[in-house]
């Protein structure tokens, strides 16, 4: 396992500079639309750099974009029996006359507070402007839709039918149904042990109140508080943070293995905690 940075700033001469100076190897500067100066650069540094306090502690005064992420082993992802799923992101739910109005097409938001994101339930199947392009790929997610996992009809046969998951239409903005790509049905849902988690709690809205966590950024996902009663699951808790909540997917290690044996790419998993 490590924990990787994801590092962003427009970096001047001298910063360059100063990054090379403790290891870092840096690619080319990127000029970004419109222009700007110094130009944008973006690289990646672990946690495990022999240099990392100080590079934190440059990160920490200049202010740059940092985002974590970590990385598993083969032997990590195979050693447990949970893995959280996520997937290659492509798309934007549809329909998008207006932003975001895929969610009053989508989903019943009679329980949806709009400041935390949180109570939103499916009602109707999911819109795309056309077949998915995918590539190598066989499992994706949406952008802004983080709790769905959508596949190829194949890849639904060879791995998540044997294992009890059903699928349901996914449909173009004209309301004719794609062949390509199905949405996985995930149905029932499991506790996860909280302890220790940042969380926040919506104070925005009155009828609310409601708590989400912070995304799990590094090391594993949190163990599970109850015992699941299906191959695929979602939690009961939320995650997110300001207006986007969702409850993360949860997969069965034999799953898993389907997936590999089926060659399905595009899948992201993450080792849960095991009790």
């Amino acid at each position: 396992m490590r924990v990787v940075h994801r590092i962003g700033f427009r970096a001047s001469d001298t910063q360059r500079r100063a990054l090379e100076a403790l290891g870092v190897k840096l690619p080319s500067a990127v000029s970004l639309p419109g222009g700007g100066e110094p130009p944008l650069l973006t690289f990646d540094v672990d946690e495990n750099h022999p240099n990392w306090n100080s590079l934190s502690a440059l990160f920490d005064g200049w202010g740059v974009f940092n985002m974590v992420r970590t990385e598993f082993t083969k032997k990590e992802l195979e050693s447990t029996r949970w893995l959280e799923v996520g997937a290659w992101h492509h798309g934007y739910p549809q329909p998008h006359d207006e932003e975001f109005g895929y969610l009053q097409a989508t989903y019943d938001l009679t329980d949806w507070c709009e400041s935390c994101g949180i109570g939103k339930k499916q009602k109707a199947p999911f819109q795309m402007k056309r077949e998915p392009k995918w590539g190598r790929n066989a499992i994706m997610q949406l952008i802004w839709v983080y709790d769905e996992l959508f596949v190829t009809p194949d890849a639904w046969i060879r791995a998540f039918k044997p294992a009890g998951v059903a699928c349901r239409p996914v449909l173009n903005t004209k309301g004719v149904e794609l062949k390509t790509v199905v949405q996985l049905v995930v149905e029932a849902s499991v506790g996860i042990v909280t302890d220790g988690l940042a969380f926040e709690r919506c104070e925005r809205c009155e009828r609310c109140g409601r708590t989400k966590y912070l995304p799990v950024t590094r090391g594993p996902f949190p163990a599970l508080r109850d015992v699941p009663t299906a191959s695929l699951v979602r939690t009961a808790e939320y995650f997110g943070s300001g207006g986007q909540a969702d409850r993360r997917v949860l997969m069965s290690q034999d799953v898993a293995r389907a997936l590999n044996a089926a060659g399905v790419r595009g899948a992201v998993l993450k080792p849960v905690t095991e009790p």
